[in-house]
């Protein structure tokens, strides 16, 4: 007897299928001559497994998005997956093996060659609390093969009490269908659909009773564009925040619509947007807290609705911003980002901006341009920091600032306006710590200073299961920048010590830092010189 052909009752065009590790859609069922029997049209979601455009023979059965994404394929050969009701009891239902499920062979730690199992602890008693449907609050079900919601109103029946759902890189084939299962998770919260390809809803609006109660939605390698998000965003009436990493958005070229206006969290990263003017669409957000542009092609900022050292009227809730792996390579942004009304928080690791020198002469730039930042790549700016990167500033710039007209009489301290569109916060340093005096006026700038720097170890004897630290340290950072450094390095946090330093010349002697506002190169101290940190 032949081999029987699977049913295809469920299946229609649009169907999404898997097949030999492999993600797809049906575009056509039927026969193709001059073969017999069904065969499905198919689009690849990745164009290398396919053959063709969706023609063959000279005849078009269906159109792929890309030229070599489609091909045909035999029923047997494609999964249609399951329903959510059954991937539900399949990962969180009870499972009557005395390990509860949990392979021992596979549970052991690899080191010095050789392998040490594992004790499996409390695998029956976790299987048994998860199998509590009725208790769970968030379903992790990504890449489980699913297609639908299943029975009617089981899910609802079965885990009322759902707030988190996870159902990322599965077979659902539509909004329509996502809707069916949200209606039923009446606490629903968060909702994570991300890599699932989603035929669009012909009526957004009319699904919008199966989202009610939702605030976060993830929708990360969708191949989507800004105006679809858009779309969708009709069915989401009180979303607070969207992440869309990863997608086809370059463009925003449309003011947020209402349903956008409670949005607390927006994350862009590793979409490649155009400029900052599209960035800036959002900034009519008066809720947006949190605003992660990573990865995103930026290379500089601008804020054209004031003039510098004022505070522009777009993002006005914006605390954290997320800047790493981009092009930003001028000092103008950061002046540009001071006029963000409450910007405390910033990310900016992996710019071309940050190779212009030291970590350490970095930081202090933005730092000194940034008035109200508390937080610089996840590390607090604490008040000693700040003021010390301040003074430094003014010393720096202060024969730039001389020569623009700048002067130490409050009556003739006028510099011209090209100085203060390049240095805007100037002004308000010589008021805070008054005018830098000739002495002090440093005629090299913070690049040309990343060549005078001292080579030492790092060690702190109170954590003496951490390794030595190697650091290039520039001879004119003062010994109260010196401090807050030691305590990210060794994240010590506010504990009281102080800082000596062991010469290869005299070892055993131990020598103060006995002025925080001494520079390295005012005491002794030379390349390969040890830094000790005592309680």
């Amino acid at each position: 007897m032949g081999e029987v052909e699977p049913s295809l009752d469920n299946v229609t065009v649009g169907s999404r299928f898997y097949s030999d590790g492999y993600f797809g859609t049906v575009m056509y069922i039927g026969e193709v001559p001059p073969t017999k029997g069904v065969w499905l049209g198919v689009d690849w979601d990745d164009a290398t497994r396919g053959k063709h455009d969706g023609s063959h023979e000279g005849r078009r059965y269906f159109t792929a998005t890309h030229p070599t994404s489609g091909s045909f394929l035999r029923p047997k050969k494609a999964d249609f997956g399951i329903s959510m009701y059954a991937a539900l009891s399949e990962r969180y239902g009870i499972v009557e093996d005395e390990h509860a499920g949990v392979i021992l062979e596979e549970m052991y730690v690899q080191g010095k060659g050789k392998q040490t199992v594992v004790e499996v602890v409390g695998a029956r008693k976790v299987n048994i609390q998860q199998s509590q449907f009725d208790q769970l609050k968030s379903l992790l079900l990504k890449d489980m093969k699913i297609s639908g919601a299943g029975p009617e109103s089981a899910l609802e029946n079965t885990c009322p009490n759902v707030e988190e759902l996870d159902i990322s890189q599965n077979l659902i084939p539509s909004w329509e269908e996502v809707a069916k299962i949200a209606v039923q998770l009446k606490k629903l919260e968060i909702l994570n659909l991300s890599e699932n390809q989603l035929r669009f809803p012909d009526n957004p609006p009319g699904l919008c009773s199966a989202f009610l109660c939702l605030k976060t939605i993830i929708l990360n390698r969708m191949q989507l564009c800004w105006r679809q998000v858009l779309d969708f965003s009709k069915m989401w009436p009180d979303i607070q925040e969207i992440l869309v990493c990863y997608n086809n958005i370059s463009t925003i070229s449309e003011l947020p619509p209402p349903q956008l206006h409670n949005l607390t969290l927006i994350d862009l990263e590793g979409n490649q947007l155009d400029d900052w003017s599209s960035v800036l669409q959002l900034g009519t957000l008066k809720r947006v807290e949190t605003l992660h542009l990573n990865k995103t092609g930026l290379v500089n900022i601008f804020f054209n609705d004031v003039q510098p050292g004022e505070t522009t009227h777009y993002f006005p809730a914006l605390k954290c911003l997320s800047l790493n792996d981009n092009g930003i390579h001028e000092w103008s942004s950061f002046n540009e980002l001071n006029k963000l009304s409450v910007l405390e928080d910033i990310l900016i690791k992996r710019n071309p901006i940050m190779e212009t020198g030291t970590v350490e002469q970095v930081r202090e730039n933005i730092v000194a341009r940034m008035k109200g930042l508390k937080m610089c790549n996840r590390t607090v700016v604490e008040e000693g920091e700040r003021r010390g990167a301040e003074i430094d500033y003014l010393k720096i710039h202060g024969q730039e600032w001389r020569q623009a007209g700048g002067h130490q009489d409050p009556e003739k301290n006028k510099p011209h306006q090209e100085f203060l569109c390049k240095h805007p916060r100037y002004q308000e340093f010589v008021a805070k710590y008054g005018p830098p005096e000739d002495s002090e006026m440093q005629k090299q700038n913070m690049g040309a200073l990343k060549h005078d720097l001292l080579s030492v170890e790092i060690k702190n004897p109170n954590f003496p299961e951490k390794p030595s630290i190697k650091k290039r340290l520039p001879r004119t950072m003062k010994i109260q920048k010196l401090k807050p450094l030691i305590q990210r390095l060794y994240k010590i946090g506010d504990l009281d010590f102080k800082l000596v330093y062991t010469s290869q010349k005299a070892q055993g002697t131990e020598y103060d830092f006995d002025d925080d506002l001494k520079e390295l190169s005012y005491f002794s101290i030379e390349d390969g010189d040890t830094i000790l940190v005592k309680s």
